[in-house]
C-alpha cells in the first residue's frame, strides 16, 4: 500500500529507515485520521502514527535492498 505524505509517496509494504536510524514497519493498522500506525523493529512496543514517526526521528525511506549472489551473477553473466 502506498501512502503519501509531504508529497511523497511511502510503500507500507517495505520497512522504511528514518534519518537516526531507526527501522519501522506498517503494522497494517490506521489512526481515526487515517495515517498509518508504524512499529519500530528494534521495539516493537513503541508504535507511532506515521506524521509522528517522521517528525520525531526525521524524513523516511525504503531500507535498500542488498543484492544476492544469483542476483549479482545474473547480472555479471548479462554483462559478459
Amino acid at each position: 500500500m502506498i501512502v503519501f505524505s509531504d508529497g511523497n509517496a511511502i510503500d507500507l509494504g517495505k520497512v522504511q529507515v528514518a534519518c537516526d536510524g531507526t527501522r519501522w514497519l506498517w503494522t497494517c493498522d490506521f489512526t481515526e485520521y487515517g495515517d498509518p500506525f508504524m512499529a519500530n523493529l528494534a521495539n516493537p512496543r513503541l508504535v507511532l502514527p506515521l506524521p509522528t514517526v517522521i517528525r520525531g526521528h526525521g524524513p523516511i525511506a525504503p531500507e535498500r535492498h542488498k543484492p544476492t549472489t544469483a542476483e549479482c551473477r545474473q547480472v555479471l553473466e548479462a554483462a559478459s
